[in-house]
């Protein structure tokens, strides 16, 4: 499935995003006669809610088959997309937590050594913008930033959990851009602040779950500025797949639904290139990752 945070004429929902359009899942409850609702209150409307309700996303597998099952002309209506405003799927995380030179290639541009362990960092949910909505330049950096990664949004409590079981902690998979300010990263001695900026987390757009993904492997995933080709690599290139993420991860602090892991960013980021690349106000920045879409945003100025 494909799942989609939108709004329509200002109201917010979720809604699955189907060939013909998207169907809302609250409404979709309610016209196959079933009204699910969590100790009493109505159905979710908001992505972390279905993540947080322990049966979500089973139920919502079971309102695509009901309707899928349905005659077409007895379906509820679909919205067309140029109708809507996709949002990013999770607007504020509840953690977002990002790994770093997880991509051989992008070590090897960076000049620096495979480490011993995970270098395990966090981007603030305050930096969550959702696709086709533009990036203030930061006033505080001149040395703005690409990274395309594969983001795992977890969709169960996770504790302590083997790389065996992992994906079953695992809702789906989206894409996040780690925009990155690069002086501000280096200089402050650790990356909190270079990696937290408002507007410097990307996500989208859409999750697509963990049944039709699997581990994520095997995906192409691509960065163009302004329609030139900057990051082309493949997710099989992960040094630590999503299993071992989550994993080690879960053995550090828990997991909660509707937290996004940023698996890393492979070779071509801007600052290691030859001569540094950095974002300016109007430039376009689209990432891709196969199966899952596009993630476009603007960068202007602040």
């Amino acid at each position: 499935m494909r799942l989609v945070s939108y709004s329509m004429l200002g109201v917010s929902s979720i809604g699955i995003q189907l060939e013909n359009g998207i169907l809302d899942i609250p409404e979709a409850a309610l016209r196959f006669g079933r009204r699910y609702t969590i100790d009493g209150q109505p159905f979710p409307r908001t992505m972390l809610q279905l993540l947080e309700w322990e049966p979500g996303f089973q139920v919502v597998k079971q309102i695509l088959d009901r309707y899928e099952s349905t005659i077409p002309e007895m379906r509820p209506l679909t919205y067309n997309l140029s109708s809507v405003k996709i949002h990013a799927p999770i607007s504020r995380p509840g953690k977002i937590i990002a790994l770093g030179l997880n991509y051989v290639d992008h070590i090897e541009e960076t000049g620096r050594e495979v480490p011993k362990y995970p270098v395990v960092f966090a981007k603030f949910p305050s930096s969550v913008v959702g696709p086709d909505e533009e990036v203030p330049h930061p006033k505080v950096t001149k040395k703005l930033d690409w990274e395309v990664e594969l983001a795992v949004i977890i969709g169960r409590l996770c504790k302590e959990v083997s790389e065996d079981e992992a994906l079953n902690f695992v809702a789906g998979y989206t894409i996040l851009n780690d925009l990155s300010a690069r002086d501000l990263q280096r200089g402050d001695g650790q990356w909190v602040r270079g990696k937290s900026l408002d507007g410097l987390c990307p996500l989208g757009p859409c999750i697509v779950t963990v049944d039709e993904l699997g581990d994520g492997s095997g995906l192409k995933m691509q960065t163009k500025v302004n329609g030139v080709m900057k990051q082309d690599s493949n997710t099989s290139n992960l040094i630590l797949g999503v299993k071992q993420i989550v994993s080690f991860l879960s053995h550090s602090f828990t997991l909660e639904p509707g937290d996004v892991i940023a698996t890393g960013t492979p070779s071509g980021v801007g600052f290691a290139r030859d001569p540094p690349e950095f974002l300016q106000p109007d430039d376009e920045v689209e990432v891709f990752i196969e199966s899952i879409g596009y993630l476009r945003n603007k960068i202007v100025n602040n």
